[in-house]
């Protein structure tokens, strides 16, 4: 069973970063947190639901790396919408696992949940929940259990 959701979990978080009114977004993600240009998955995490209120966005992206065997990697970022559209606004470190979610915006920080590995977990199948905080002056995260 457990592999089973695993397969449907990638199938999902493979489909293209693209939300009605949001437009293309891995035309925004990708040129700023992929070194290939393409992604194994990518999610869009903004500060409201609503395309034209929206003016921040964490955005997450996991690409294959070349020559393993079926791992990918992970890039964080924020953006920041401008006049023009959605504007780069610097890396993310120290944020893993996958399925990110759950992001609640605040004044200096931004907290969201991923699944990572528990104890005694194999790699294929992670299930903990780890919540992270990220400062948007630092854009460091630091795992908050």
């Amino acid at each position: 069973m457990k592999r089973l959701y695993l397969a449907a979990t990638l199938w999902f978080m493979s489909l293209p970063a693209l939300a009605q009114d949001w437009g293309d977004l891995n035309a925004v993600i990708l040129p700023a947190l992929s070194s290939s240009g393409t992604s194994e998955a990518t999610f869009w995490l903004p500060n409201v639901n609503d395309p034209e209120a929206a003016s921040l966005s964490l955005a997450v992206v996991y690409e294959y790396i070349q020559g393993s065997a079926g791992n990918t990697s992970i890039a964080v970022g924020f953006f920041v919408r401008q006049p023009t559209g959605w504007a780069f606004g610097g890396t993310v470190e120290n944020l893993f696992g996958h399925n990110p979610r759950d992001a609640v915006f605040a004044d200096s920080f931004v907290e969201l949940t991923t699944t990572t590995l528990g104890p005694n977990e194999p790699r294929c199948c992670p299930t903990m929940q780890t919540r992270w905080r990220v400062d948007y002056q630092s854009r460091t995260a630091q795992r908050l259990n």
